[in-house]
């Protein structure tokens, strides 16, 4: 009985996430109040210790926006000053982990402060019109052509963000459609973010850290961590932010049965441009080249 139920739920999971899939694409086809025609973008990076990976995702940033603004924070890991220095990043070293390091899995509301703050930070003191969140297995390949909303992500095969948040952000955000039970947007790395209205929603510290303490009970309880991209995707609601479907955006890895964005990258002849992969980590771990260790260790 036990194993019915498991292949019962395991059933009703792929169904669901395959028709949330076509509503994400049909939410985005329908959303034309707001289109950003080949916006500016600025990058938000924090780095750990992945430096021949991190080299790479800036190297492919900076052949697509040579001249934009990027901030970089070392989560407490190795030295990149000089990895910042090279690629032109705005860069600071956190002597206190934020997160687990390899991952952004926050462990308390304070992690979840700190990081927000940093974000803040580089909103305020960007001038772009979007911010992406850049990861050390994020590549960019094209420039971004359109976006549509405030927050421009994905939809996962996890970090859903539960029925209890979402009616909770429902009746502060009219924008989250009726159909959506379970929000299921999130913003890991290559989402990208109004600039603007991080600056406008983000920066009073005391409204932020009031909606942290309301959001994030839900997302510790269902997840025993709090997930950045889940809660990104929370707070961005929670203000009363759009949120959808990047179509530009692809994923490396593993294929799954509902891991749309996965099949999309692996056929990518069959499904158009794509302007953004991540979970690149083909260069995890790997020496460094002489080319790259010149640029790790700034000589």
């Amino acid at each position: 009985m036990k194993l019915l139920r498991k292949i019962i739920k395991g059933v009703i999971f792929r169904l669901d996430s395959y028709f949330l899939t076509c509503f994400s694409i049909f939410d985005y086809l329908r959303s034309n109040n707001h289109i950003y025609k080949e916006p500016s973008i600025c990058g938000f990076f924090q780095c750990y210790k992945q430096p021949k990976s991190a080299i790479a995702a800036l190297a492919s940033f900076r052949k697509i926006y040579p001249t934009s603004s990027i901030h970089m924070f070392c989560d407490n890991g190795f030295d990149f000053s000089h990895v910042a220095e090279h690629f032109g990043c705005k860069y600071e070293y956190l002597s206190n982990k934020s997160g687990k390091g390899d991952t952004l899995y926050f462990l308390s509301k304070e992690q979840v402060i700190s990081y927000m703050k940093r974000l803040v930070y580089t909103a305020q003191n960007s001038t772009e019109d979007f911010l992406m969140i850049l990861e050390d297995d994020l590549r960019i390949y094209k420039k971004i052509k359109k976006l549509k909303f405030d927050w421009n992500c994905v939809k996962p095969d996890h970090h859903f963000t539960g029925r209890k948040l979402t009616s909770l952000l429902r009746a502060r955000n009219t924008s989250i459609p009726w159909y959506i039970s379970n929000m299921y947007f999130t913003g890991c790395g290559g989402a990208m973010a109004n600039r603007a209205f991080l600056v406008d929603y983000f920066s009073d510290e005391k409204k932020l850290e009031n909606a942290i303490n309301e959001v994030s009970p839900y997302i510790l309880k269902q997840w025993g961590a709090m997930p950045q991209d889940a809660i990104l995707t929370a707070l961005i609601l929670y203000f009363g932010g759009t949120v959808g479907a990047y179509l530009g955006f692809a994923e490396d890895g593993a294929i799954g049965l509902t891991e749309i964005t996965r099949w999309k990258y692996k056929f990518r002849p069959l499904f158009g441009s794509i302007d953004v992969v991540h979970n690149d980590k083909n260069l995890y771990n790997l020496p460094l080249s002489e080319d790259e260790h010149m640029i790790f260790s700034g000589k």
